[in-house]
């Protein structure tokens, strides 16, 4: 039942009505709960969805005669937006899923051997070219480790040098099509909504691309030598180190020893965890402590290491799910064990799940006898390998057949980091490149408009079998979709409420007498300053339409400032949770705050004044 209660119409401040107070105080809540970074963001954003439709249901409101209904607080469901950026996220995970990208970014990574400098600038140009199209997490997913590996040796350029200006350059393509991030889809669907002609693909690419060229040779010849100092990972975390567990065996050579008879076999570089006896129960590590078969001793070491404890103390390394064995049985006679590397893509059913549900060994007969978190080398967990939740990025050590292996990375359950067991290319790889093309093609040239292509594109990878139904459950983020409506739906209630209109009034009269130029320059530094804070799309969903308001009363051209929203809320150099993939390089190769701060800042000027200047240049201003 509609209440029909009217008690905000009453109140007014500063020309502000109550409902767009409200709007406003309910705003600057959810800025304030998005800095704190307290609640999961599609908690967030589920509050969103639940509070602006009960307001204006219990506290109707009517603009130009016409009463707003709460219920086109849901309309963003069915926008466009959303609906390009599933097909989007399903288009992008199908080239991840069929190996596509692999080739390319392999063939990068071993560049650094040979002419690491020159290899470096075509993993950054190629970094930013692809991240155009694709979403940025699983470019920069498939380029850490490879890069890490590729600079093992770090003779003339480091891990450290290269993983930040790697991510800064995907984060530059990522700005440059109306495709590249959901934020860049998100400013586009409100400015459509407000009366502007949508954006191409390719239409501010070239205001972009004049603005990358000197920020690109920043990061190629000189962020390298600011980060020279930066220790980068270690010699453990570049093996890399994995918790791992080894079983005694009956009658082996650590059957009825003590703990400090073992430790001293096994020389000082054993990293002893736990010391666990059957499910539950778990031995205090006492030198004294008799350790005798079926015990197992939780280590966190090096994969060399793990093998050689396992020769020294005559042990077993025990599978995640099933023991070594379990799996070794179902193997053909003859065939040959290896231990492999094997990195949680975003499309691989791990993701988000453990070892023991998605039934690794038995789906794919191999045992994963080691785990190294994305986020750190964790600490000691109560529960077992099996039972710990799996997230993208995440390194596993597998053990099993050649064949084994490749049939794990053929059903996309993760990425081999161990070149010589890679299939350079899956039978689908080219189908959905040319599946990619064609809908990039369709858009850019205005044939369709970009949501159809989409889903046609989504059709034809499950025609050819490049992706299957299951797949396209994993391809989607319930995250992406919620921020997506959430966003839409705040920047709507800004705009009936009146908000958008009273604060572009005022400050169209503050800044009368300064150069348009100024002003949109000063809109996109602030955006860009906030978003390093603060979610990407909750900047733009509040930007947006103060920006397209703020250039109407000024009379200038609105779409300009919308791509000076647009482009200020993909600056995300200066802080580590700027972005996400900012925190991925910044765990994998050991930043600092203060160095993203260092090399990000000089980066932030250097594209925050080309851009406005190509800004200026293209609309006229």
């Amino acid at each position: 039942m509609n209440f029909g209660l009217h008690a905000l119409d009453g109140i007014a401040f500063g020309g502000f009505n109550g409902h767009a107070i409200a709007v406003l105080i309910f705003t600057a809540l959810i800025f304030y709960v998005f800095i704190r970074d307290r609640f999961h963001i599609a908690t967030v954003c589920l509050a969103i969805l639940v509070t602006l439709p009960l307001l204006f249901y219990i506290f109707p409101f009517s603009t130009n005669g016409i009463v707003v209904d709460p219920l086109s607080f849901y309309a963003g469901f069915s926008h466009p937006a959303l609906i390009t950026i599933c097909g989007l996220m399903i288009l992008g995970q199908g080239l991840v899923l069929t190996g596509a990208l692999e080739p390319a970014a392999r063939w990068l990574a071993g560049m650094m051997h040979r002419r690491p400098k020159m290899a470096l600038l075509l993993v950054l140009i190629v970094g930013a070219s692809t991240s155009g199209l694709i979403n940025d997490t699983p470019v920069v997913v498939i380029l850490i480790p490879l890069l890490i590996a590729a600079t093992r040796n770090g003779k003339i350029i480091k891990a450290a040098q290269a993983l930040m200006p790697m991510n800064f350059a995907v984060l530059i393509g990522g700005m440059a099509t109306s495709i590249g991030t959901s934020t860049n889809l998100i400013v586009i669907a409100i400015a459509v909504e407000m009366g502007l002609a949508p954006f191409g693909i390719f239409d501010f690419s070239p205001i972009v691309a004049v603005a990358a060229t000197p920020a690109l040779i920043y990061l190629w010849w000189i962020a390298p030598k600011m980060l020279k100092s930066v220790p980068g990972p270690s010699e453990d975390s570049m093996q890399p180190i994995y918790i791992a567990e080894l079983s005694i065996t009956a009658g082996g050579r650590s059957d009825g020893k003590e703990l400090r008879e073992i430790m001293k076999l096994a020389g000082e570089n054993m990293q002893l965890l736990r010391i666990k006896r059957g499910e539950k129960q778990d031995l205090v590590k006492l030198p004294t402590s008799k350790l005798v078969a079926d015990d197992r001793l939780v280590l966190q070491n090096t994969i060399e290491d793990l093998k050689r404890f396992e020769a020294v103390l005559q042990c077993k390394m025990r599978g995640a799910t099933n023991s070594v064995d379990a799996v070794v049985s179902g193997i053909e006679s003859g065939s040959k064990l290896i231990v492999a590397q094997l990195i949680v893509t975003p499309a691989s059913e791990l993701a988000g799940q453990t070892v023991r549900s998605v039934g690794v060994a038995k789906s794919y007969g191999i045992s994963v006898i080691g785990l190294r978190h994305a986020e750190s080398i964790p600490n000691l967990q109560r529960n077992n390998i099996a039972d710990q939740i799996i997230a993208v990025g995440d390194i596993l050590l597998v053990q099993g057949s050649e064949a084994s292996i490749k049939s794990a990375q053929a059903g996309a359950l993760g990425l081999l980091l161990d070149g010589q067991y890679v299939i350079p290319r899956q039978a689908k790889a080219i189908a959905a490149s040319i599946i990619m093309a064609a809908v990039v093609a369709l858009a850019a040239t205005k044939t369709l408009p970009i949501a159809i292509a989409a889903m046609i594109g989504v059709a034809a990878m499950i025609a050819t079998r490049c992706m299957n139904w299951s797949d396209l459950g994993h391809a989607l983020s319930t995250k992406v979709v919620f921020l997506v409506v959430a966003s839409l739906a705040l920047g709507q209630a800004m705009l009936v409420s009146g908000a958008i209109d009273v604060i572009a009034n005022d400050l169209a009269e503050i800044t009368v007498s300064m150069d348009p130029r100024w002003v949109m320059a000063t809109l996109m530094l602030v955006m860009g300053l906030m978003t390093n804070f603060v979610s990407n799309n909750a900047a733009a969903a509040i930007g947006t339409p103060l920006g397209i308001e703020l250039a109407r009363r000024l009379g200038v051209p609105p779409e300009a400032f919308a791509l000076a929203v647009l482009f200020g809320c993909n600056l995300c150099y200066l802080t580590p949770m700027g972005y996400q993939t900012n925190l991925l390089v910044m765990n994998a190769a050991r930043y600092r705050f203060s160095d993203f701060l260092r090399v990000g800042t000089p980066l932030f000027i250097i594209m925050w004044v080309g851009l406005s200047y190509g800004l200026a240049k293209r609309y006229g201003i």
